[in-house]
This record gives C-alpha cells, structure tokens and sequence, in this order.
C-alpha cells in the first residue's frame, strides 16, 4: 500500500509540474490553415501533453481581434500587410517573424460542373461565368480576396465580374458557396481546392498577377510563453512542414528580418 500510495503522490506531483508548465496556448491562424493547423496541433498535445487552442478566421479579423487584446500567442496570417500592420503597433515580439508557408490561388467550380474559361490573353470571365456569381473572399481586407482582385484587375477582368461577385467574410466560406452550387465558380486558395471533394479546379490563377502567397508567423507580443515558443518551433520543424506539405502549402524556412 506505501508503494502504491508514494507513486500514486509521485503521479499526482508530476502532472502538477506539467499542468504548471503547459501555459495557455492561443494560436489564431488564417482560414486556409484550419486543416494543417489542427494536425499540427494535435500532434504536439501528443508529444508534449500541452493543449494548443486554434481560432481560425480572415486574417484581417483576427489582426484586428489581437489589436482589440485578444489572448493570441501566436498569429498566423495569409499575407504579409495584416502581420506589419501588427509589426508596426508593437504587437509582435521581435525576432520572432518568419515566413512560414507559400500557397497559390485556383479557379474553383462545383464537380462536375466545368467551366469553359481558362486565364489566356482575350479571354472573359464574365462571358463564361453567363451572369451567375462568382465568390472571392472578402477583397476589402481578407487575403484571397485581396490576391484575386490584384489577379483579376492585372487581367483587365475586373470590371467584367465586378457585379457578379459575391465577397465571403473568410477563403473557406467562398469554397463553401462553391461547394454548394450557390456560386458558379469561386476563386481560392489550391490548398483549399484539395480538401472538399465538392470542388475541381477549373484554371490555375497565373502567379505573376498578384503579390506571393506568403504566410508569417510570429508570436505575439506580451502573450508568449515557454509553451507558446515550443509550438511555434514545431510548425516551424520537420514534423509541421511534413503536414502542410500533405496539405499542399509550400513550407518555407526564409526569415524575415
């Protein structure tokens, strides 16, 4: 009975010591990563015995929830602009950015349901698109949005679907629409496009006509802790970059200064 009751207080002593050392982990990453993000998470709750809770939503939304004092350790974002927005007010700890991923953006239309368009010079989308709605994330501040309009307007397509174009709030939520049959073609990230069985690319979007794809990834500033650093080294590790490449990003390793 001692031995059983001194390793039962020696369980109950090492659990607390861990319980202590798992400090709260907030990861708010982009849409486009709910996926890989999730994998990637409990993968590392397996290894360490620390529990990582993901928010995933519009980068924009979440820049602007960490601005508000949102509890994010880490941010994730689709672009560069809402993660030097946050650079810039102080809210990511230095030395800590770094691009984490690059992915690219496809033409989507519902299985089955082929569109006869593809991006080659005289080509209209809105003739193809034969007034039915094609669905961007939001262009006013969601990074897929902001890529398809800077592809469509470098196409001199813009103006042609401007009226058919329905913004979503987040990537995810266009492909829904997509998915669903609500949108006759939607444009979203090619991660995106492999993980609804609903979909089929109908056209890559050609890279030269928007700004890289690029993720950042940083802690965030007054937020971090041990265990925060931790995950973020394992995105950043084989074991991360194994499970976004299964996703179809494109794992980086190029820092930002």
């Amino acid at each position: 009975m001692r031995v059983t009751l001194c390793c039962l207080a020696l369980l109950m002593a090492f659990g607390s010591k861990q319980a202590l050392a798992c400090e709260p982990v907030f990861i708010f990453a982009a849409a486009s990563t709910t996926d890989a993000v999730t994998g990637i998470a409990q993968a590392f709750e397996t290894k360490s015995g620390c529990k990582v809770t993901a928010v995933f939503a519009g980068s924009s939304i979440l820049a602007k929830q960490i601005e508000a004092g949102a509890p994010a350790s880490i941010f994730l974002s689709a672009n560069e602009s809402w993660m030097d927005e946050l650079e810039k007010e102080n809210f990511v700890m230095p030395g800590t950015r770094s691009d984490l991923l690059a992915n690219e953006l496809v033409l989507v239309v519902q299985k089955g349901q082929k569109l006869d368009f593809s991006f080659d010079e005289d080509t209209d989308l809105a003739a193809a698109l034969a007034g039915e709605r094609l669905a961007i994330a939001n262009p006013d501040g969601v990074p897929a949005g902001i890529y398809a309009k800077q592809a469509l307007t470098q196409m001199g397509l813009w103006d042609g679907v401007v009226t058919s174009i329905v913004a979503a709030e987040d990537v995810r939520a266009a492909l829904v629409w997509v998915a669903r049959g609500e949108a006759r073609a939607g444009i979203v990230y090619r991660t995106d496009s492999r993980i609804s069985p609903d979909v089929e690319i109908a056209a890559a979007v050609p890279e030269e006509t928007h700004d890289p794809v690029r993720y950042p990834v940083a802690l965030v500033a007054g937020r971090a802790n041990e265990t925060a650093r931790d995950f973020l080294a394992y995105l950043r590790g084989p074991a991360g970059a194994r499970v976004f490449a299964e996703y179809g990003f494109t794992p980086l390793e190029t820092p930002v200064n």
